[in-house]
């Protein structure tokens, strides 16, 4: 801070030369290093004399007034930058790391269709469980061929005119398949061989059940085409839920076809 000189000696700024010779006069009685050994005094006395010898000068206190008065004049505020061009507006920086949103997909618009092969596939799983144990008819075949399925459970493969069915080889006239026609009993949709009898008058033969994926497909369409139906899922689960069904869906049909 800028020291101030008049206030050092004790008079005004509109002080004559002779106010301040007496002041100073005054002063240095006080704070000579001869009259006091205060050391406060001192430094006062160094503060008088440099204050006398810039007012006592009357081109040095001009310059001294005109630097006391800047002193107190507050500087003015900068005007404020002009903003840039929008062409050359500081974009913000995009952060790598930023997730990046997706549109959500309106599921609901899509329940009524799901709600519909979701029924068609249901059918598909019921009428095959009826099939295998409902209704069947008669029908005769003729043996084409006989493999064997399992050596170590003994049981074969027989493949007749009308389909295929897993049987015992203790009914294969000692391992050979016989030249004889069979009576099949057979569901009526997809052809499930529930019974079979060597003809004229042979002994029945027994049918082992060998449709293990077929079924476990089947109630895993079921229960997926089940889910599509109520209410325990979300709109976006039932979608998900038909997905699956569809699925089990082509697999139980290439499954049947094998049939």
């Amino acid at each position: 801070m800028m020291p101030n000189h008049y206030r050092t000696l004790g008079v005004s700024e509109q002080a004559t030369a002779d106010d301040i010779r007496r002041a100073y006069r005054k002063l240095v009685l006080l704070t000579h290093p001869d009259r006091t050994t205060d050391p406060a005094a001192h430094q006062q006395f160094l503060l008088i004399n440099e204050a006398y010898d810039v007012l006592i000068s009357p081109a040095r206190r001009r310059g001294y007034d005109a630097l006391l008065a800047a002193s107190r004049t507050p500087p003015r505020p900068a005007p404020p930058a002009p903003p840039p061009p929008a062409a050359f507006a500081r974009q913000p920086a995009r952060s790598p790391f930023r997730r990046r949103t997706t549109p959500r997909i309106d599921f609901g618009k899509y329940q009524k269709p799901i709600r519909l092969w979701g029924k068609l596939l249901l059918l598909l799983g019921l009428l095959i469980m009826v099939d295998y144990y409902g209704a069947r008819y008669t029908t005769t075949a003729t043996f084409l061929s006989a493999t064997i399925y399992n050596s170590g459970a003994d049981t074969y493969l027989v493949r007749t005119s009308k389909g295929r069915f897993l049987t015992s080889g203790d009914y294969t006239s000692g391992h050979t398949p016989p030249t004889e026609a069979v009576q099949l009993r057979v569901s009526l949709l997809f052809r499930f061989i529930r019974e079979a009898r060597i003809l004229p008058s042979g002994p029945p033969l027994p049918v082992l059940f060998r449709h293990h994926a077929l079924f476990t497909f089947t109630g895993l369409l079921l229960l997926a085409a089940g889910l599509t139906q109520g209410k325990l899922l979300g709109d976006a689960g039932r979608v998900n839920a038909a997905i699956l069904a569809v699925s089990f869906a082509l697999l139980v049909i290439v499954l049947i076809f094998r049939v």
